[in-house]
């Protein structure tokens, strides 16, 4: 096993998806270690404790909306310079629009698609959208 090069943090309710998420950078994102939570709130403080170089957000938490976790993260000074994609089954183009007009770098929809999920988050690792 090599080194992790980079960190993602991938916040997220639902076991099946978070399995998917695990499968899909063990297979094509292999140098980016993936962190795991289950509520937004654990998001937060793992966000915090970690500085993870990215995070997937999921908008439709149990705990707090992923808008109510994004705004958080942005208010904070360390914390405020992680990109933020969110995911959501909100397939909308004014769901997408809101997203990315309240902050968010990218939005992905459910079901994701393992290469949109793989392009995306190479995309904001190096910096781009």
């Amino acid at each position: 096993m090599g080194e992790y090069k980079q960190t993602v943090l991938y916040v997220e309710d639902n076991e099946l998806n978070m399995d998917l998420m695990h499968h899909i950078f063990k297979r094509n994102l292999p140098s980016v270690l993936l962190l795991k939570a289950d509520t937004g709130e654990l998001g937060l403080q793992i966000a915090r404790q970690k500085l993870p170089d990215l995070i997937i957000l999921d908008i439709g938490l149990p705990d707090l909306s992923g808008y109510e976790a994004l705004e958080s993260l942005k208010s904070k000074e360390e914390t405020r310079h992680i990109p933020v994609l969110a995911i959501s089954a909100f397939a909308q183009r004014l769901d997408i629009e809101r997203a990315k007009g309240a902050g968010f770098a990218g939005y992905i929809t459910k079901p994701f698609q393992v290469k949109a999920v793989t392009e995306t988050v190479e995309a904001l690792l190096t910096g781009g959208s």
